[in-house]
């Protein structure tokens, strides 16, 4: 039977790291769970898996380093070698590097591992006279740092909520071209502009590791609401609220790119989301943020009526599994 090859899903990855493990390529320094992260938010990479009846039984990373191509997590159920799937499994992804204009493939095999090299001859590759240079920067062999740990930061996020409508003077706009509209079934990929643009300064990363599908399900949902402010027609920030639990309305996303801080807008489309979420039926508005968000974020919010009823630590993916940089803050 042949393969049915496919890019991974968010549903995938137990099952995939359950197949390296088998297959013997997870080592005591190195977080599969975290290799898959960085692999899927990286625009240069992607992991695929081959099914058989429904079964994940072969995987390939691939990715570009800007110069070559590279090949990691090649792997075949044991059960299932020598009925073709690594070469059909490892082609398409050599095609998907050569569609991102990738014209030389590289891997690395240790000098002990005949069966594999032996496997890599047998499909094309040629074994050339190089020396690999290498260093830690962070965890490896001799790092009592855990490898999970390596892909997760700890922050104190705070919760905050508003039981009653606020009376206060509506905050006026900036004297700038403003629209401010809702948008009404954003597509998946919009809707990454928006959080990638707005969130990057700023660790958002949660649904950076969302598949599309389940992104699509959120944002479309009809309780959920996207509204974009633009200045003279270009996007300059967002407010998603989010009614799904009834009579409380949560403040999920809120945030302006990074061009247009510092205009007077944050105030500005904070006090009209504030005065969005408390139409309908609302009992209580909910919104939280960490201090890997901007320093004037939690001030702003209790500003406008917001009150902190809970602080925690809590772990979420570190900012370099997917190419971000800390916030300034907190370097």
């Amino acid at each position: 039977m042949s393969l049915a090859i496919r890019p991974i899903a968010a549903a995938d990855i137990e099952p995939v790291v359950a197949l390296w493990r088998a297959c013997n390529l997870t080592v005591s320094y190195n977080d599969p769970h975290g290799d898959i992260a960085m692999a899927r938010a990286n625009p240069g990479s992607e992991i695929f898996v081959g099914e058989l009846d429904g079964r994940i039984v072969a995987t390939a990373l691939a990715g570009s380093d800007g110069h070559r191509g590279w090949l990691y997590y090649v792997a075949v159920d044991p059960t299932l070698h020598g009925g073709g799937h690594g070469k059909a499994i490892v082609a398409h992804a050599e095609a998907w590097l050569a569609a991102h204009g990738v014209n030389k493939v590289m891997l690395l095999v240790r000098p002990t591992n005949t069966k594999v090299k032996a496997f890599y001859e047998r499909i094309g590759y040629q074994e050339e006279d190089r020396s690999l240079f290498t260093r830690w920067l962070r965890g490896g062999p001799d790092s009592d740092i855990p490898p999970a740990a390596l892909a997760l930061i700890e922050t104190t996020a705070t919760y905050l909520e508003m039981t009653e409508r606020p009376t206060r003077p509506t905050v006026p706009a900036p004297a700038l071209k403003l629209s401010l509209q809702r948008a009404e079934h954003p597509s998946v990929s919009f809707y990454r502009y928006l959080y990638n643009s707005i969130g990057r300064p700023w660790a958002w990363v949660n649904k950076r590791l969302v598949d599309d599908e389940e992104l699509r399900g959120f944002i479309q949902d009809p309780k959920v609401e996207l509204y974009v402010l633009s200045v003279a027609g270009v996007p300059a920030g967002m407010a998603q609220i989010d009614r799904r639990e009834p009579g409380i309305v949560d403040l999920a996303y809120f945030g302006l790119m990074p061009e247009f801080i510092g205009r007077k807008l944050g105030p500005y489309l904070l006090n009209w989301a504030i005065d969005q979420a408390w139409t309908g039926n609302t009992t209580k508005v909910t919104v939280n943020t960490c201090d890997l968000d901007h320093p004037s974020a939690l001030p702003l919010y209790q500003r406008l009526g917001f009150s902190p009823v809970r602080r925690e630590v809590v772990s979420l993916p570190h900012p370099h599994l997917f190419g971000l940089e800390m916030p300034a803050h907190r370097r």
